[in-house]
């Protein structure tokens, strides 16, 4: 029986609405990279740019010795964060994925996602239920019929649900699926891949997703909780909204 954490009910794109038919009738799926998210500078600390994002590492400097060209650091002052130089050039798209878990754990009111999701576009596109593991397939498809990516994750996994660290208490190596908590609040399931030729934003095409996507309003999605009721995953309303 697959445990709440990994039943998924909602994976979700928040977009602008001149996004929406080529990610909709397309699957264009448009990545960046690692870089670009590493500079991106937004009014809100946690919500696009992200400084650590691509951190290989994070050490507590009471925690171990720091060796630099044979000599032993010492008054180290905060983390010591390493980076990978090839990590820039990783591309990633990200969603936002509901389980079954995350709704549980907000009790009987239900999940309310965050109003800053409104700052990514006044568009939700969701899929729901069954319809994600379709929506998987499609972009499993996608990339093995692409010869130009490749992953260098353990197990080659392209894609998987963000955990979240305590950057304060972490001591340990990061991935690329790996974030700290003040982004929590956004649900992330990423796509991870590498070009092998090439650099830059990367546009991956798993085509029509027509029959499985619906297009909400972020404003009236982030407005209602989101509750489990005879098994599936609904929003306030969210039938006759997808409906409109």
């Amino acid at each position: 029986m697959t445990s709440p954490e990994n039943r998924h009910r909602l994976l979700i794109k928040f977009m602008d609405e001149r996004y929406v038919s080529s990610f909709i009738n397309e699957g264009l799926l448009f990545m960046k990279t690692v870089e670009f998210f590493k500079n991106y500078e937004d009014t809100d600390p946690s919500l696009r740019g992200d400084p650590h994002e691509g951190l290989f590492a994070s050490y507590s400097p009471d925690d171990g010795i720091f060796e630099l060209n044979g000599q032993i650091l010492e008054g180290i002052i905060g983390k010591v964060d390493v980076w990978e130089a090839h990590h820039d050039q990783t591309n990633i798209f990200s969603m936002t994925m509901i389980s079954d878990n995350d709704i549980l754990g907000c009790g009987e009111r239900g999940l309310t996602l965050s109003n800053k999701f409104t700052k990514f576009g006044n568009k939700a596109v969701f899929i729901g239920g069954k319809d994600i593991s379709t929506f998987i397939k499609r972009l499993k498809k996608a990339l093995n019929n692409n010869p130009n990516i490749y992953t260098l994750e353990q197990n080659n996994q392209v894609a998987k649900k963000i955990t979240y660290l305590d950057r304060k208490n972490h001591h340990h190596n990061l991935s690329i699926f790996n974030k700290f908590n003040e982004f929590n609040w956004q649900f992330e399931w990423r796509i991870s891949l590498k070009q092998i030729k090439g650099s830059g934003p990367f546009k991956l095409k798993i085509g029509d997703i027509s029959d499985i996507a619906y297009v909400v309003e972020t404003e009236k999605l982030v407005s209602e909780p989101i509750r489990l009721s005879y098994n599936k995953a609904i929003s306030a309303d969210a039938k006759s909204r997808a409906a409109e």
